[in-house]
């Protein structure tokens, strides 16, 4: 049986969650996520979500952060997608593209800050990137509680094995938390 969590605060990579959609092909209900994590009458006490922001968002984009901060009332953290260049070897040839900044060091952060300050007795952390093993670790250190949901083709194996609970995968929960 896995022991009560206490104080839960979730945080969620963006990055991570939207990939992991798209890849299996369907999109997180998030009213219905947050029921999930309350089924067995532990509330999560707050949601912090960390996103990579364009500089010229579609009103899609805006609305998104906008029910996530308004509809959702959790704390939302955008970072400006930075520019990253690539050089074929073998043809020299250049290729920039937007690139994610800033969002796992303030994920980290947020999640080191509010645990060293005990804050929270179980951190929820929706990601499965290696990036934050140190940061786990850390926290579990403090006598804290973290448990990994991910999806499972992102989950990397070092992270797993830190999860202080048996690791959710989002593959599994279509039905429970997909949209409709």
């Amino acid at each position: 049986m896995t022991p009560a969590r206490g104080k839960t605060i979730c945080f969620i990579d963006d990055q991570n969650v939207f990939h992991g959609q798209r890849d299996n092909g369907w999109r997180i209900d998030w009213q219905r996520f947050i029921k999930f994590l309350s089924q067995n009458g532990e509330e999560v006490w707050q949601v912090y979500y960390f996103g990579g922001e364009k500089e010229n968002q579609s009103d899609g984009e805006a609305n998104y952060f906008q029910f996530l901060k308004e509809e959702m009332r959790w704390e939302v953290a955008t970072y400006p997608l930075g520019k990253r260049t690539i050089r074929c070897l073998n043809c020299g040839e250049s290729h920039t593209y937007l690139a994610e900044k800033g969002v796992d060091v303030g994920l980290a952060t947020k999640m080191l800050t509010l645990g060293i300050n005990k804050a929270y007795d179980t951190a929820i952390l929706i990601s499965g990137d290696r990036d934050y093993l140190e940061t786990v670790q850390f926290i579990k250190g403090l006598g804290l509680r973290v448990e990994i949901i991910s999806w499972s083709d992102g989950l990397s194996d070092a992270l797993a094995a830190e999860s202080s609970a048996p690791v959710v995968y989002l593959d599994d929960l279509k039905s429970q938390i997909g949209k409709k």
